[in-house]
């Protein structure tokens, strides 16, 4: 008896937490004021369980369309947390976050990314995936272990004629297959009076492996297995942050296979070998008046790339065309540019009551910029109204550039906030 009052005891002590935000908003073009209709998130939860050094948390989302009325239920995370002495066990469907700098983290690539929020802050832009993690404190160090049992690949917006970025067919060509599903992630990290280093490594497979563009048919593909070699910084200079994050990254595995002329004796095969590496340098200062102004340097390089055809019976070595590279780990910007600069500023006013924000990204490598601004004004506690003005702007000249494609998304965005 004395056991089970003990029990019951501990769970009536037992704690239970939750916050949520409904965000209906709506997106209008600056070029005629006509809506864009894609997916948004309307309404979030999160909620969490304490029972001693366990916790359970789940974290809730619903996606909806004006245009069609529809609603879509989401589990975004939902894992079990133990947190002993020593450091932390999680398990269960989770987010993570490597890196140092903010937002654009050429290392964090333990969870695909939703290109419908590409342009949303930290793991708004993140798919979880079932994943145990562990954490182990030892003095000044900390380490991390991260087991992904099952493969997932990027969202990306097929289909969508409000999206100039997107792939302009309902569905994939190709439905990739794994030959081996699990994905292994160690990062090590070290704490001192000078700041943070951390150093990643992660096997996985290609989040988005690159599709050929020819007037071909698809048959299989395996996406290339991605080696990771990162590292990151953390570090402080009188009133300015400097952070760094660089990593490596090799791909190599059969590619896909086609069939050129729709005969089963006209089978080839891709192999492909790619090592490109992409870094990120990060600058911020905080003003007397809290006004906080950050920039950063974004790049992207390739340094090795190899395509070998083989005719799939034969084996010869056959010459076809190679595909476009595109990354499918790292940074989501690199799909804009190899070079870019990005400048950022946020503060409060009024009482905190009013929020302004603008950045800038800058293509050094071709032209064009993306400017984003915005301002949202809290008349009560917890609501929020806030307007942002994001604006491309290309060259009628390069029509293949991603910023003159994406001149006709530039909006205007109306949202209500409210937080409980």
């Amino acid at each position: 008896m004395k056991k089970i009052s003990l029990l019951l005891l501990s769970f009536a002590s037992a704690q239970i937490n939750y916050s949520g935000e409904i965000n209906p908003s709506v997106m209008t073009r600056n070029s005629d004021q006509s809506q864009i209709n894609l997916p948004f998130r309307i309404a979030t939860l999160e909620g969490g369980y304490t029972f001693g050094n366990v916790d359970l948390k789940t974290s809730l989302a619903i996606e909806h369309r004006w245009n069609t009325g529809e609603s879509v239920f989401n589990l975004r995370e939902a894992y079990l947390a133990y947190y002993p002495d020593w450091g932390e066990v999680k398990f269960g469907k989770q987010i993570h976050a490597w890196g140092a700098v903010d937002g654009n983290n050429p290392t964090d690539n333990l969870n695909p990314y939703d290109y419908y929020y590409m342009f949303s802050p930290g793991t708004k832009r993140k798919l979880g995936t079932l994943s145990f993690s562990s954490k182990i404190y030892i003095g000044d160090f900390q380490l991390e272990g991260i087991i992904i049992p099952k493969h997932g690949i990027n969202r990306m917006p097929y289909g969508e004629k409000d999206f100039p970025l997107s792939i302009p067919v309902k569905q994939p060509f190709v439905e990739y297959e794994v030959d081996r599903e699990m994905e292994i992630g160690f990062r090590v990290q070290n704490s001192s009076a000078l700041g943070d280093v951390g150093f990643a490594i992660f096997n996985g497979n290609d989040r988005a492996p690159s599709l050929m563009t020819a007037n071909v048919t698809f048959q299989e593909g395996v996406p290339p297995v991605v080696d990771q070699l990162g590292f990151d910084f953390v570090t402080f200079i009188g009133d300015f942050t400097l952070r760094g994050e660089s990593a490596i990254f090799k791909t190599k595995a059969p590619l896909l296979s086609i069939n050129l002329f729709k005969i089963p004796l006209d089978l080839y095969e891709l192999h492909q070998e790619v090592t490109y590496a992409q870094s990120v340098f990060q600058i911020e200062y905080t003003t007397a008046s809290d006004i906080t102004i950050s920039a950063q340097y974004i790049a992207s390089n390739v340094s090795s790339e190899r395509y070998d055809w083989f005719h799939t019976l034969s084996v010869e070595l056959v010459q076809l065309p190679n595909p476009t590279f595109r990354p499918g780990m790292g940074t989501p910007f690199a799909i804009f540019t190899d070079k870019a600069i990005m400048l950022s500023s946020s503060g409060v006013m009024m009482d905190d009551r009013m929020e302004l924000k603008g950045s800038t990204l800058v293509n050094m490598d071709e032209s064009g910029y993306m400017f984003t601004a915005s301002i949202g004004y809290s008349p009560w506690i917890n609501w929020k109204i806030e307007t942002t003005i994001v604006q491309f702007k290309g060259e009628k000249d390069e029509p293949e550039n991603a910023f003159t494609k994406m001149e006709d998304f530039s909006h205007l965005r109306l949202g209500l906030y409210y937080n409980f």
